[in-house]
């Protein structure tokens, strides 16, 4: 008996394309994962500055750590604290979901912070590895960075899936989407 051809499948590109502000809530998404790809970076960055010192591919993973967290991850806290909250609140008003929002949004806002000083703690080494001089990252502050933004990313996750499909509607998409595009500089919708 010789091989059956494969059923028909809906064809899907290799290489999903990048979350657009059209999407906001993917948007977040996908910056969860941008997170966590220079938290890895982060980690490697450490392991490398034990073993082989300060060389080119050492100071261009700070610089790109220090970019990302720099601008794209305080853009990101912002997005929720400035746009996603303040909408949701408005949205649930005096439901019960509103306290458990209300509650998410303490724990979240006060992981900002936490991490906000987690970054402080790693932002000057990095600066120095990014110039080309010596410096240690602390295996107890990278560790605690990328624990604190685990647990942050997997609690907002859970509750923002659940919140985006029961309270926001496509107007309120298209609001937050221009409001992370304007926080971005960027036109809406992105060409």
């Amino acid at each position: 008996m010789g091989m059956q051809g494969p059923a028909h499948k809906a064809t899907r590109p290799l290489v999903d394309p990048p979350a657009g502000f059209d999407d906001p809530l993917e948007m977040l998404l996908a910056c969860h994962r941008r997170i966590e790809k220079q938290l890895e970076t982060l980690k490697r960055l450490r392991a490398h500055l034990a073993t082989e010192g300060v060389d080119p591919e050492a100071s261009a993973a700070a610089q790109s750590v220090l970019r990302y967290f720099g601008k794209s991850a305080a853009d990101h806290h912002h997005d929720e604290e400035h746009d996603v909250f303040p909408l949701l609140e408005q949205r649930m008003g005096s439901s019960g979901d509103a306290l458990r929002l209300r509650a998410l949004r303490e724990r979240l806002e006060a992981d900002h912070r936490e991490l906000e000083a987690a970054w402080h703690r790693l932002k000057k080494p990095l600066e120095g590895v990014a110039e080309g001089l010596m410096r240690t990252l602390a295996e107890t502050d990278v560790h605690a960075f990328a624990s604190a933004y685990a647990s942050h990313i997997l609690a907002e996750e859970i509750a923002l899936r659940e919140f985006f499909q029961r309270w926001v509607d496509d107007r309120d998409r298209e609001a937050l989407g221009r409001a992370m595009a304007a926080r971005r500089n960027v036109p809406y919708p992105p060409v």
